[in-house]
């Protein structure tokens, strides 16, 4: 198999519409994320790790309008600007500055490579406390520093892309960014439900997935949730207490997920994007063996089942029928 164009570095940053801006930043500060600066018409987000911004919210139709890699070197952006109607290199009018190269997936999804961001000072994170677990008693005379209020959101780590075919998505990915297949998940028809997909960083250990390609039961096209990492177990149920309170949607949580291990919580936003937090992900490098699965088999950890509201994006035929099978296939599974 041939090499990829690149291999890029992480997940860089989410572009978000929002028709009320005042209401989605609202829900952000309360998932955890704080303002890096406001420039023209953007908000730009951070978490509390030292990379650039990691959420650019703007005024516009609702959804995620673009999402972003960073390319391990600026010659890496000269190659990406070589693909099929790739953008020329082109400076990056924004707080971070850098450079950049738009590109679209076979998604219609809008893709940036971007290199030379200027870091950010570590913001303020909630203190580190040990856990009294598995026999280990090292958390002596002391109770964990556990405060009320938002999670503390470090910094994004991955999200999922919804189609009609995941595998070629993937390839697309794959090819052009070198991200590699961790594990899948397979439909009753032998067709792909989720594919899972990391960065290839060699023997760096790195997320088991930064790029989930899922099956979309109506068959559209979308970022189906964007995911970032919390404190630790604690934040994120002092997060799941916070925003409860504040009767925002939970979608889908608390639990633990099979693959990918983390222990997640999902939320929407007023406009109805996935937001979800997770603390104490599986790692994975360039010796870690794929791993197939039937969907009829797959079960998390723990945890509640998936809401219909993080399951099906948009109701159609399509959607009711696939879902309809699904559940017919799960239930002749467990007789």
């Amino acid at each position: 198999m041939s090499e990829p164009t690149i291999k890029v570095k992480r997940l860089a940053y989410v572009r978000v519409g929002a028709p009320d801006l005042e209401k989605a930043e609202e829900f952000l500060h309360e998932f955890g994320l704080r303002v890096a600066e406001r420039a023209g018409n953007a908000v730009y987000l951070r978490g509390s790790d030292p990379d650039p911004h990691c959420y650019v919210l703007t005024e516009g139709a609702p959804g995620v309008q673009a999402i972003a890699f960073e390319a391990e070197a600026a010659s890496d952006l000269d190659k990406v600007a070589r693909i099929e109607g790739a953008s020329a290199i082109e400076k990056l009018d924004e707080p971070a500055g850098g450079q950049v190269v738009r590109l679209r997936d076979p998604m219609g999804m809008q893709v940036e490579i971007v290199h030379g961001q200027a870091a950010l000072e570590p913001a303020a994170a909630p203190p580190p406390h040990d856990f009294n677990m598995d026999g280990r008693r090292t958390r002596e005379g002391g109770l964990p520093s556990v405060r009320p209020g938002p999670s503390h959101v470090r910094r994004i780590g991955h999200l999922v892309l919804e189609s009609a075919e995941p595998v070629s998505v993937y390839r697309w990915y794959h090819e052009h960014l070198g991200l590699r297949k961790a594990d899948e998940i397979h439909l009753p028809n032998g067709a792909t439900q989720m594919l899972f997909a990391s960065l290839d960083r060699g023997a760096e250990f790195v997320d088991h997935h930064v790029v989930g390609f899922q099956y979309a039961l109506d068959e559209g096209s979308r970022v189906q949730h964007i995911a970032f990492e919390v404190a630790n177990f604690d934040d994120l149920m002092a997060g799941h207490a916070y925003l409860g309170a504040r009767r925002r949607k939970n979608v889908w949580g608390v639990g633990r997920h099979r693959y990918g291990g983390q222990i997640f919580d999902y939320w929407a936003s007023p406009q109805g994007v996935i937001h979800e937090h997770w603390t104490d992900t599986d790692l994975v490098n360039e010796d870690h063996v794929p791993t197939d699965c039937n969907i009829v088999d797959m079960r998390d950890y723990w945890g509640p089942p998936p809401s219909l509201a993080f399951a099906v994006a948009r109701w159609n035929f399509t959607a009711l029928r696939n879902l309809v099978g699904l559940l017919g296939a799960r239930l002749r599974a467990g007789r």
